[in-house]
């Protein structure tokens, strides 16, 4: 089992209220000091000039803020030419609801900066929610080294760190990948043809269609690991996120349909994807761990953070051999709501811890 970290790791008292907000490319992430939470669907891609008025509504909702801190993903959108423009851009749209001055942006180099010069510095702003969640994990160590790993629903981070905060030389996403610290798969959004090449099929292996006719969100409906939600249409045929939906969306990645397989048969199929998640999970795990080693000139680590939503995967690693006895789970120490919004509860908890320590300065100087 996953253990909880003790509540004496949770940030001090705060003396500002702070919330913190995650844009990413298909999920807006909201997190309060104060514990509150929420996470919506936003196709970055295809909704970017509606951000402001997307975000108003949810923002209305939180509880009481002095200041916002941001951090984002949704640069990477291939709606923008550039990174460059995307960072303008969501810093622009966020600025046109929340004043400029209220507004701390968390760079890759763990520093803040305000809109204007993240503008100036978009490399330092981009891709920055990983190096956050990090540094914020980082005080839940049990030991003197770990790996950060936060499974969402389109990508993997494996974030080396130590007590001291992020342990990786890394700042882009393709320094990232070149590592192996980025894994781009996930527990909804993914193609099945970019997790598999085929399934099992009556008693054969079948190759499975490279078409978005199903994603890993439909296997793990299937599977029971994540709950049905009739009223999402964010899926790839635009019908509701159900168990009955998912059968017939499996089914078309092997040229059938939901009608023409048993439940044996789409279970079969919704497993393998699983089973390739799970072995994709544990050799980027392992990598990350060698590298850390290497490294460092340190003992393998044992202390292994698990943020997101997708803690079904890792537990299976865990138990399939792995070597982590000190493993800490983000969704029993802070909740399941505020486990998927972690980046954004990172970038509050920081700010706020921030604010806190400046204000001690000036009060003693």
């Amino acid at each position: 089992m996953l253990a909880a970290a003790g509540a004496a790791a949770v940030s001090p008292e705060p003396n500002k209220r702070c919330l913190g907000i995650d844009v990413g490319g298909a999920n807006i992430k909201l997190a309060h000091v104060d514990g509150w939470s929420f996470s919506q669907p936003f196709a970055m891609w295809r909704q970017w000039e509606n951000l402001a008025s997307t975000l108003a509504p949810l923002i209305c909702q939180c509880p009481d803020f002095d200041v916002v801190a941001l951090t984002m993903t949704g640069e990477l959108a291939d709606c923008f030419a550039t990174r460059a423009d995307g960072v303008a851009m969501i810093l622009e749209q966020v600025t046109r609801i929340i004043p400029s001055p209220l507004v701390q942006v968390y760079s890759v180099d763990g520093k803040w900066r305000s809109p204007a010069q993240a503008a100036r510095e978009p490399w330092m702003a981009a891709a920055s929610n990983w190096h956050a969640l990090a540094t914020w994990a980082s005080r839940f160590l049990v030991s003197e080294h770990g790996i950060v790993v936060d499974i969402g629903s389109t990508t993997i981070d494996l974030i080396p760190i130590r007590k001291s905060g992020v342990a990786t030389q890394s700042r882009t996403d393709s320094q990232r990948l070149l590592r192996g610290e980025l894994l781009y798969t996930g527990v909804e959004r993914s193609n099945i043809a970019g997790v598999v090449r085929s399934v099992p099929l009556f008693g054969k292996r079948c190759p499975v269609m490279n078409e978005q006719f199903a994603t890993t969100r439909d296997a793990y409906l299937w599977l029971g690991k994540l709950p049905e939600e009739p009223e999402d249409r964010n899926t790839a045929d635009s019908k509701p996120a159900t168990v009955d939906g998912a059968r017939y969306r499996l089914a078309r990645v092997v040229g059938e349909d939901g009608s023409t397989l048993t439940d044996s048969d789409v279970t079969a199929i919704a497993q393998a994807i699983f089973d390739k998640q799970v072995a994709t999970l544990r050799k980027g795990i392992e990598r990350v761990v060698a590298r850390q080693v290497r490294l460092e000139r340190a003992s393998k680590p044992t202390c292994l953070i698990l943020s997101g939503h997708g803690g079904f995967l890792i537990d299976s690693s865990i138990l399939d051999g792995g070597d982590f006895s000190q493993p800490v789970s983000l969704l029993e120490s802070i909740g399941p709501e505020l486990s998927r919004c972690s980046p954004a509860y990172a970038v509050a908890t920081l700010a706020s811890e921030s604010i806190h320590t400046s204000d001690e300065k000036t009060s003693a100087s």
